[in-house]
């Protein structure tokens, strides 16, 4: 049992037919079960600050709150008999991980790497030292599990990972069709076996078949929303606790067509090169790159994906990811003329979220579409009307 961070290179764990297991998804668990503000409240009274990453706060609290406190009835998390984590993604990740290995005193690997400013542009010697860092990750799972790695069954890994990515890729591509075959919440949720399963059968036929079912979609010419009046970017990260805000949207005719967020788990691999193609993705991903690189990929996909605006979740616990987010909004608007809105969340903790105004925010940023796209008043709400069932969705 080896717990992993999303962003490590799970395909090494997969290899030694080992299990893994993500805290920031059972975290995500816990806010989607409305039990996150609790497990938040044991660990700031343990110590831990508020401000603190809300998946580490509220996994660290599941485990300071007394046995038998699990998310799904009594179940608690499985103890891991490993910890991986790594410094690719933020500091809090190699914290957190050294608190989780003083509290189960278990062996811990934490994966070191060059942050390059733009990772559009690595440098060969940043990957080259990456890939030195997974052949001592092997080392130490060689060591523990006591058998060597199995490179035919390292290749096989590799290549079920490439192939899930590549659907997933494909199926991203999809979302430019118009109507837009998908909603946010259906990327979010589908995402979750690139995150957990990639690597294995299971990840490459769900994608498989999921790919099908989108195509088909757009062939007949089906969308999220039957008469699609904007079409928007969603920044970052998914607020768990209030999930169905994104289908708030819906309501006013404006569906989410593209985000970045998802393809930070997606990426080719090579099996002739397993090292040296796991470095080339664990390092190079938008989330890693400076606020101007990240702009350009957001400018790329407005026009790509023939993009009316732009919502950024300025999640309030991680101001790593979110901290560029009002320099981009801006870029988009002087360069593209694209409206945007920034509200302020929490992924995982409800407290401190008023659901309700953001919705008011929501319906101020439709007025701003509206105003731009349809100057003359065509093809607008009927604003009486949608005041009457704004709060309708449950």
């Amino acid at each position: 049992m080896v717990w992993i961070t999303s962003v490590t290179p799970i395909e090494v764990v997969y290899a030694f037919e080992g299990i893994p297991f993500f805290p920031e998804n059972y975290a995500a668990l816990c806010s989607s079960r409305k039990v996150a503000s609790g497990f938040c409240e044991v660990a700031e009274s343990a110590g831990y600050s508020q401000d603190l990453c809300a998946y580490a706060l509220c996994m660290l609290g599941s485990l300071f709150a007394k046995p038998g406190r699990g998310v799904i009835g009594e179940e608690e998390p499985p103890e891991p008999d490993l910890l991986i984590t790594t410094k690719s993604a933020c500091q809090t990740l190699s914290k957190w991980w050294e608190a989780l290995q003083r509290h189960f005193k278990c062996p811990l690997f934490t994966i070191d790497c060059v942050y390059p400013v733009d990772s559009e542009t690595l440098n060969t010697h940043y990957k080259e030292y990456y890939s030195e860092q997974l052949k001592e990750l092997v080392a130490f799972m060689e060591n523990y599990t006591g058998r060597k790695l199995d490179m035919a069954k390292f290749r096989e890994v590799i290549s079920l990972s490439d192939r899930a990515s590549q659907l997933w890729d494909e199926i991203d591509d999809l979302r430019k069709a118009v109507p837009t075959p998908m909603s946010q919440i259906d990327i979010f949720t589908c995402l979750f076996p690139l995150v957990t399963l990639r690597g294995t059968q299971e990840a490459a036929s769900f994608y498989e078949k999921l790919r099908y079912e989108v195509k088909e979609r757009v062939d007949q010419g089906i969308g999220f929303i039957p008469n699609e009046r904007f079409r928007l970017i969603w920044d970052l990260f998914p607020i768990y606790h209030d999930i169905r805000i994104t289908n708030y949207f819906a309501e006013f005719g404006a569906a989410f067509v593209t985000d970045l967020y998802g393809n930070s788990f997606s990426g080719r691999l090579d099996p002739a090169d397993p090292f040296g193609s796991l470095a080339e993705r664990y390092l190079n991903y938008f989330s890693r790159a400076a606020f101007l690189g990240k702009s350009e990929l957001y400018k790329e996909r407005a026009r790509k994906y023939k993009v009316d605006g732009a919502v950024f979740h300025a999640n309030r616990c991680c101001r790593y990811a979110t901290a560029g987010q009002p320099d981009i909004g801006l870029i988009l608007r002087e360069e593209l003329g694209l409206p945007y809105m920034i509200f302020e969340g929490n992924m995982v903790d409800p407290r401190g979220y008023d659901g309700m105004q953001v919705r008011t925010y929501i319906e101020s940023f439709i007025e701003m579409l509206e105003a731009q796209k349809y100057p003359d008043g065509s093809n607008r709400t009927h604003n009486e009307e949608q005041k009457q069932k704004k709060f309708n969705i449950k």
